[in-house]
Formats: C-alpha cells, sequence, structure tokens
C-alpha cells in the first residue's frame, strides 16, 4: 500500500538524524519528531472523512520537517534550537517565515547543487495550495469538504486522492532534504559488520536505501550518491567508520542476545516473545534459522530461571506491588 510505504520512509528518514553525546535530548530532534507525528494525525483525520484539518496537518508537517533541516544546518541544532524549542516569549523564537528557512537551506553545498538539478523549491511551491486550507480560502477549503451532500461527513473519492497526493509531495520534500543533510544516509555499506545490530551511526540498510528509491523521483538517489562522494565531512565519517574492526559472530550474537532479555525481562515476557520469533524465523536460511532455535532455547532455560516467562505487569500484579485483579496475563 502507497501510503503505508509513504509513511515508513518518512519514520526511517529520522535514522539519518545523528544522536551525539552533544545533542542527545537536546530538542534537536523534537522538529522531525513532530513532522512524523503530523503526518499520523494527517492520516487518521483523513480517514475521518476530516479532509481540511488533514490538509492543515500536512502544511505543518512540511513546515516542521524542513525546520528539521533548517536548524541543524551547522550541526548545532541543540543551540540553535533552544529559544524556538521553549516557547520563548521573543522574536528570536518565533518559527521563521519559509523564505527564511530556504535561505538558510541554501547555505548547504548539497541542498543547493540539488536545487540547481532538480528545482526543489518547484515543487515546494507546488505545495502552496495547503495555505488555503490553512487560512480557509472560501468554500472549496473549508470545512465543507466532505458535507456537500449531507450534514455529516462523507467519503469523498477526489478529495482523498488529493489528500494522497499531497501525503507523498510532503513526504517526498522532507526526505529529500534531510537526505542532502546527512547524505551517508545513502552509501550502501554492510554497516552491521562493524556494529552488529547496535548502530550508533546515521546511516540507512541497502534495503531501506531501496526502498527509498522506490519513492523519491527518478534519479534522487544516485544525485545524492555523487554528492555523498564529493562530500568531505560524509566522506570522513564513511572512512571512520571502515576502520573500525569487524565484529565477531560471538559479538554480533551476544548483542542480539542482549537486546533478547531485555525485551523479554521489560516486555511481554518469554512467552509472547518466543511466539514472535518462530513466525520471523519461517523466513530465515537454514542455517540463522538453526542459529534462533538454539538462542531460543538459551532464553528459556534464562527465562524460568528468572520467573520472567511472562509479563511484567503481571508479575508486578502476582508479586503484589500492583493490585489490579482484573489484569490477567494473555
Amino acid at each position: 500500500m502507497e501510503i503505508e510505504e509513504i509513511a515508513w520512509a518518512i519514520l526511517t528518514i529520522g535514522k539519518v538524524i545523528p544522536q551525539t553525546t552533544d545533542n542527545l535530548w537536546s530538542g534537536h530532534f523534537f522538529p522531525y519528531m513532530e513532522s512524523w507525528d503530523e503526518m499520523q494525525i494527517s492520516f487518521n483525520l483523513a480517514l475521518l472523512g476530516l479532509y481540511k484539518q488533514a490538509f492543515v496537518s500536512l502544511r505543518s508537517s512540511l513546515e516542521l520537517g524542513m525546520l528539521s533541516v533548517y536548524y541543524n544546518i551547522n550541526d548545532d541544532g541543540q543551540k540553535t534550537v533552544k529559544k524556538w524549542l521553549k516557547s520563548e516569549d521573543s522574536s528570536e523564537a518565533n518559527t521563521p517565515r519559509f523564505g527564511e528557512i530556504w535561505k538558510i537551506l541554501y547555505t548547504n553545498q548539497n541542498i543547493f547543487l540539488f536545487e540547481e538539478r532538480y528545482n526543489l523549491r518547484n515543487r515546494f511551491n507546488n505545495l502552496n495550495i495547503l495555505h488555503n486550507y490553512v487560512h480557509t480560502k472560501g468554500i472549496k477549503y473549508s470545512n465543507k469538504l466532505g458535507l456537500f451532500k449531507s450534514n455529516f461527513q462523507t467519503f469523498e473519492e477526489a478529495v482523498l486522492n488529493k489528500w494522497i497526493e499531497t501525503y507523498k509531495d510532503v513526504a517526498i520534500l522532507i526526505i529529500t532534504l534531510h537526505l542532502l543533510r546527512y547524505p551517508i544516509g545513502v552509501i550502501e555499506y554492510d554497516w552491521d559488520q562493524k556494529v552488529g545490530i547496535d548502530n550508533p551511526f546515521p546511516v540507512l540498510s541497502k534495503y531501506e536505501i531501496e526502498r527509498l528509491r522506490e519513492i523519491l523521483p527518478q534519479g534522487y538517489i544516485d544525485f545524492i550518491v555523487e554528492l555523498a562522494d564529493k562530500d568531505k565531512s560524509t566522506q570522513g565519517l564513511f572512512e571512520d567508520i571502515k576502520q573500525l574492526p569487524n565484529l565477531s559472530e560471538e559479538e554480533v550474537e551476544k548483542q542480539i542476545t542482549d537486546l533478547a532479555k531485555r525485551l523479554i525481562e521489560n516486555g511481554n515476557g518469554f512467552v509472547d516473545w518466543e511466539k514472535q520469533q518462530l513466525k520471523l524465523i519461517k523466513s530465515y536460511s537454514e542455517s540463522s534459522k538453526q542459529k534462533a532455535l538454539k538462542r531460543i532455547s538459551m532464553l528459556k532455560k534464562w527465562a524460568i530461571k528468572n520467573d520472567y516467562m511472562e509479563s511484567k505487569l503481571y508479575r508486578l500484579i502476582k508479586s503484589g506491588i500492583i493490585k489490579n485483579p482484573k489484569v490477567t496475563n494473555t
């Protein structure tokens, strides 16, 4: 389903925004997360037939997605976002106008060069229609959408199709700007051999890049790859990662096992975790399947020994820490 793929792409692009010791929990990630939330809200509103409000949320998502790149343009988002994030009562804390946002975005060489090739600003200008919903430019852009034929919300195929088209266009712009700001996201490499499943770097897996390629217009990814090859900071980080020693199979297995233990202990317990794993391994190769079964067997013994078979909630109720006899383990 196209909408699902687009939503997945927007969620995935958040991985390319660096999370470092300097900016962790600083708020630099907030504009992106709000943008993602607005996309989800827009989807829910469209399903309810609240079309005008669905378009208004798309407008917010677009603005916030661009602010994510705007505030992080020089890797100092933890500082530049502060006044805006705290909603301070000053002009410096106001959300910048789109003209100011583009002015700052163009200071990035990759965005500037991409603009020359693909006219990204024109794609943005085509989304100016969203202003009409925000400012209710007459009946066509009002809450009357979906109410033309009755006094209750109705399904309007033409309006919904327009929403889907706009939803995708907003996603394309947000994804493209983030990849241009963090072009290491399009470099295909076996990152797992360096970091296993615990990847601290702002990179994407090969399958994730390919799925983004399916969503973005033809040529976008290829040109960003060209830019990544010439980008000094991107290549510097890439070389640093390549210099890391490869992890052994034992180290990777330990990462997988440690993660599983955390999920079992703090989640729904071993029984539920095992059910999910047995579904997943059906698509594994024979060798991977045998490793997974061996891991499941070992973790079952560990879970029994530590009383982690049931969910954490059930264990707390059983121990009397939480008193709620209506809640049972499932």
